[in-house]
């Protein structure tokens, strides 16, 4: 009936933050439960599967509801499969069902789901099974991500890339592949594929203000790769939002990290968001949800006004990347 595999991620999170009695957090993922469950109403062809979907879909959004009026209640209690206060009274759903929501109170019956359950088999299991989205988006992504190291002969530097089209084609920051003792790029410049693949890269175009360069490499020569996918639409970024970074700090590896946006655009132009960023994770992407890049990770913030700052990170925002990259490519008939 609906994508388990994606609510079940979702609903593990709400559950969570249900039994921390926090129903803002909680209602965040509420809410993707059921755009799931409204994406399979849409696209169900089969009466039956509509109607028990849209019994799904009264419940949550009920769910979602109460979260947000009244906070974690008994009902909410109950659909999570969480014991509630006065349990004497009422009987614990089954940990592997959903039931449906009840008729109103108003209507002199009971708030408790009715015993007619929707059986979404597996759903609790599934939910102890996953292991958060960022596991899932990093292991879907790192093939698309690499470790970059640009040498000449009196220095060198590490940094992150991803490759962003199967014509090999690559972004990362400026500084990660620019000598600014010697005022030039780097002689030396290649990429290490997650499978342990080294191929040289060269770069193309660059910006300095943005921090951001498009290079090149031979996508024969790198064998078996990914692709990160470019969010299409920046404005729907939002504050608050989760976000993953996927680096290669202190030139260690690939690895990933969280954080949540401070600020879409700072007065610097700059996407913000918190996280415990090293050098070497320099031009890795970040990520949203989806696994839609939203950004270029590039520099963290110190200090402010003389005062030390915690969870500043900076990165180039994916709307100023698109204005460099159609630039490049409509001047120098590129074709991503």
């Amino acid at each position: 009936m609906v994508n388990k595999d994606n609510i079940a991620t979702y609903y593990s999170n709400a559950r969570e933050f249900v039994k921390q009695n926090n129903p803002r957090a909680a209602r965040a993922y509420v809410l993707p439960i059921l755009n799931c469950a409204l994406e399979t109403y849409q696209k169900a062809t089969k009466i039956v599967t509509k109607a028990k979907t849209q019994a799904f879909l009264d419940q949550w959004i009920k769910v979602s509801r109460e979260l947000y009026d009244k906070g974690v209640t008994d009902y909410v209690l109950r659909c999570f499969g969480l014991p509630v206060k006065q349990d004497c009274q009422v009987s614990k759903p089954k940990p592997n069902s959903v039931q449906q929501p009840s008729k109103s109170s108003a209507q002199g019956e009971s708030d408790a789901p009715p015993t007619d359950e929707i059986d979404i088999a597996g759903l609790v299991e599934e939910c102890a099974k996953t292991q958060g989205w960022c596991a899932e988006q990093f292991d879907k992504n790192k093939r698309a991500v690499v470790e970059i190291s640009a040498s000449n002969s009196q220095k060198n530097s590490t940094g992150t890339g991803f490759i962003i089209s199967s014509n090999g084609y690559l972004l990362t920051n400026d500084h990660i592949v620019y000598d600014e003792d010697a005022q030039g790029y780097y002689s030396k410049t290649k990429m290490s594929l997650a499978g342990g693949k080294t191929v040289k890269i060269n770069v193309l175009f660059s910006d300095k203000k943005s921090d951001v360069a498009l290079c090149g490499f031979d996508p024969d020569a790198a064998g078996e790769f990914g692709v990160i996918k470019r969010i299409s639409d920046y404005s729907a970024v939002l504050q608050g939002a989760d976000c993953l970074v996927i680096g290669n700090a202190f030139g260690m590896g690939l690895a990933p990290f969280t954080g949540v946006v401070r600020f879409t655009k700072n007065k610097d132009g700059n996407l913000v968001y918190t996280a415990p960023s090293n050098p070497g994770d320099s031009g890795g992407p970040v990520l949203n949800r989806q696994g839609e890049c939203i950004g270029i990770n590039k520099s963290k913030t110190l200090t402010v006004d003389n005062v030390s700052a915690d969870g500043y990170v900076n990165a180039t925002p994916m709307d100023v990347i698109e204005n460099l990259l159609n630039k490049w490519c409509s001047h120098n008939d590129i074709v991503l």
